[in-house]
């Protein structure tokens, strides 16, 4: 069973952020089909909303490092066993205890308190982000707003210390993950080479606080680990995951919804309308995108579908946040909506640990642009801007589908600094 046609044009997220998809209409079609892979093999995707909740929660279906079989655990290794096991042993592949002690590790990190020091770093951080290129009139956004602004929030958030965000800062972006990719493919061998400068900064971070411990939350966290009995690959992998999982859904949020609001000026025109519909802009744009495949543990019915043990189903969340037996006229861009039970951030056991977090910096990062960039506009027509490869072309590329630009070049009034 393949997509509808309707489905299909919205798995291109330039269709998808743009008023062209207020024309498809995709009632009557499945709400689960067929995807072929690029390296030849096949998924199951989940794109309608109650089918998508449905795997989400449900113990009949577990991640890939848990019951994924010897095809899908080799789809995690770009590396040697030791790499490997520093990156992909969170709780993001991780089911019940295991998942419950992981989650609870990161989980201590994320205190109200240090939640709310590092937005509020962010606000400043941000200024001080746009002052540096406010006399040029030109920047990207990616590379120069986005990707410093999280990451110094989230490495201000876990107490890094200046060195360690710097290393950070140094790393390419994360992802997507081409774990859809024969091996062999130049996304997984330059992928592999990322992975181990990402591992080694995490070990060298570990080992750091192990020598001089703090208050900080690695210290917590080590020290979490420790008691629980986890090890080392274990925390590593946990620090990674909260790492990369605040930076790519606000850069992409951010470059989406730009890239939503040119095609709708009228809004643009309005950054308080605009900030007081984040939760409708968050369900528009679906920054995360889809999840990673999980495997069915048991024969089952799914919407019409009949899956057997080890079938791999992968949830679309974006597409699910466009169901139109959920929402109301889900193609269009309605900032006086009430939401309400989007799975912008999942749902069920594994539901983002860091939702609120990448709200508000979701609304720092945003508010910051629309309020300190006067004239505001692409540096290109909008549709030669470079989306995330998984993005565009109405196919599943990658494990980990984003929807965001890889670079968001911009012009504005060139000024000597931004005002508060």
């Amino acid at each position: 069973m393949a997509a509808g046609p309707g489905t299909a044009l919205l798995m291109d997220a330039r269709v998808r952020h743009s008023p062209e998809a207020e024309r498809i209409d995709t009632r009557g079609e499945p709400p689960v089909w067929r995807a072929d892979l690029p390296d030849g093999s096949g998924a199951w995707v989940a794109s309608g909303y109650d089918a998508a909740r449905w795997v989400l929660t449900d113990a009949g279906f577990a991640k890939p490092a848990v019951t994924g079989g010897e095809r899908w655990t080799r789809y995690l290794d770009f590396t040697g066993p030791q790499v490997t096991a520093g990156i992909v042993r969170s709780m993001l592949n991780a089911d019940g205890e295991p998942h419950r002690q992981l989650r609870e590790m990161g989980a201590s990190a994320l205190t109200p308190e240090r939640v709310r020091a590092a937005v509020d770093h962010a606000d400043d951080v941000a200024r001080e982000l746009l002052d540096e290129v406010a006399g040029r009139g030109r920047a990207d956004l990616v590379r120069e707003f986005a990707h410093p602004l999280v990451v110094r929030a989230i490495t201000e958030l876990l107490g890094y210390p200046p060195d360690f965000t710097r290393r950070a800062l140094e790393l390419r972006r994360w992802g997507p993950s081409p774990l859809f990719d024969p091996p062999g493919s130049p996304d997984r061998v330059q992928y592999a080479v990322d992975r181990e400068a990402m591992r080694e900064l995490m070990r060298d971070l570990v080992a750091f606080r192990r020598g001089s411990p703090g208050t900080d939350a690695v210290s917590g966290m080590i020290a979490y680990a420790d008691a629980a009995g986890l090890d080392e690959g274990q925390l590593t992998s946990t620090l990674f995951l909260l790492l990369v999982s605040a930076y790519e859904p606000v850069a992409d949020f951010l470059t989406s919804s730009l890239y939503a609001l040119w095609h709708r000026p009228d809004l643009l025109a309005e950054p308080d309308a605009v900030l007081a519909g984040l939760d409708e802009l968050l369900r528009y744009t679906s920054p995360l995108a889809a999840t990673m495949p999980r495997f069915a543990t048991r024969p089952a019915e799914l919407h019409g579908v009949r899956l057997e043990p080890g079938d791999a189903v992968i949830v679309h969340i974006a597409l699910a946040n466009r169901d139109p037996q959920r929402f109301t006229d889900p193609n269009r861009l309605d900032l006086t909506r009430d939401t309400g039970q989007d799975l912008v951030f999942a749902h069920g056991p594994h539901f983002c640990l860091g939702s609120r977090f990448a709200v508000d910096l979701c609304r720092t990062a945003l508010g910051a642009v629309l309020r300190h960039l006067p004239g505001l506009a692409a540096a290109q027509p909008l549709d030669t801007l470079p989306w995330q490869r998984g993005s565009t072309g109405g196919s599943i590329t990658h494990l980990h589908v984003t929807a965001g630009l890889t670079a968001l070049p911009v012009t504005f009034r060139a000024q000597h600094a931004v005002v508060s």
